[in-house]
């Protein structure tokens, strides 16, 4: 099976994470539970937990997985927009894994508890996640009022272009130097797979980020920082301060501003008389899921 992954590992990282998979494969190889097919699926299932653990906890073996590494673990698959259906198969794999273990599975908080309870398409796309522009500035100023220029930069992205959280902090001088040479800003998303957004209706941005970047470098990422350390802040300091910027009960995520992005480009095509599925598919592209069916999920 195609390992589906957010998650990059430094030589660092790799090591540990290859001295993770033995103590799966040791498990694996004695179970007879369940199809064949199933227990392929539930291993790569651990062994996508194994690359989270490797890169934010360098968690060294597999004896002593606590509720927090579950919890770490979910945040980090909706941040990086898994479905439901591949985020609830692989805890089920998880939950396997450590019963076949000697361990009590139901220990750990349930499904639901972390948010990741199936649910149909229709309660999936629930309440609207979207930030609204008045929230985003209010957060913008917030952030900056405090000095967090950076987070406030990021966020800035995303609502412009629809990035993910992980895109965003993978952009580099030299993404910024070629969309601004050819117009488009190449992104590698979700499964390795790319996808170029125009950047025009911002382009004053992304001259301000390429002129105080430098060359060779991450825009946002300095050299002595670790990219998922600096995402786990950002995303702390969205959820700690909520009550700030945000105008109703919902929560807001990071994740939410892409929503935002791929609302305000379907009221820009709607106004320009785009036909209503051509729009769909568009956007579907731009946002890097290339299926319109869960552009559903984005557009409410």
């Amino acid at each position: 099976m195609k390992d589906k992954t957010h998650i990059e590992l430094d030589d660092f990282n790799t090591k540990i994470y290859n001295n993770l998979v033995p103590q799966v494969d040791k498990v694996f190889r004695h179970c007879r539970q369940g199809s064949i097919k199933t227990r392929y699926r539930y291993r790569d299932g651990v062994y996508h937990f194994c690359k989270f653990l490797a890169m934010a906890y360098r968690k060294q073996n597999l004896n002593s997985i606590k509720p927090k590494h579950l919890e770490g673990y979910v945040e980090q698959m909706k941040e990086s927009g898994y479905s439901k259906s591949y985020m609830t198969t692989n805890l089920s794999a998880i939950r396997f894994f450590i019963d076949q273990k000697g361990g009590d599975s139901k220990k750990y908080p349930t499904n639901r508890e972390m948010g990741v309870d199936f649910r149909t398409k229709l309660d999936r796309i629930g309440n609207n996640k979207a930030w609204s522009e008045s929230e985003f500035i209010n957060f913008i100023e917030f952030a900056e009022s405090v000095g967090e220029y950076r987070f406030a930069d990021m966020a800035r992205v995303a609502y412009s272009f629809g990035l993910r959280i992980h895109e965003v902090a993978r952009l580099e001088h030299n993404h910024l130097k070629e969309a601004l040479k050819t117009g488009g800003l190449s992104v590698t998303g979700k499964d390795g797979l790319r996808r170029t957004v125009m950047v025009s209706n911002n382009k004053a941005l992304i001259e301000r980020l390429y002129n105080e970047s430098k060359v060779g470098k991450k825009v946002f990422i300095e050299k002595d920082e670790m990219t998922h350390k600096v995402i786990n802040r950002l995303q702390s300091f969205i959820n700690r301060n909520q009550k700030v910027f945000i105008e109703t009960d919902d929560k807001r995520t990071f994740h939410g501003l892409r929503h935002a992005f791929a609302q305000n480009k379907y009221q820009e095509y709607l106004s320009r008389g785009v036909d209503d599925n051509l729009i769909r598919i568009k956007i579907s592209n731009i946002i890097g899921h290339f299926r319109p069916e869960i552009t559903d999920i984005y557009l409410q």
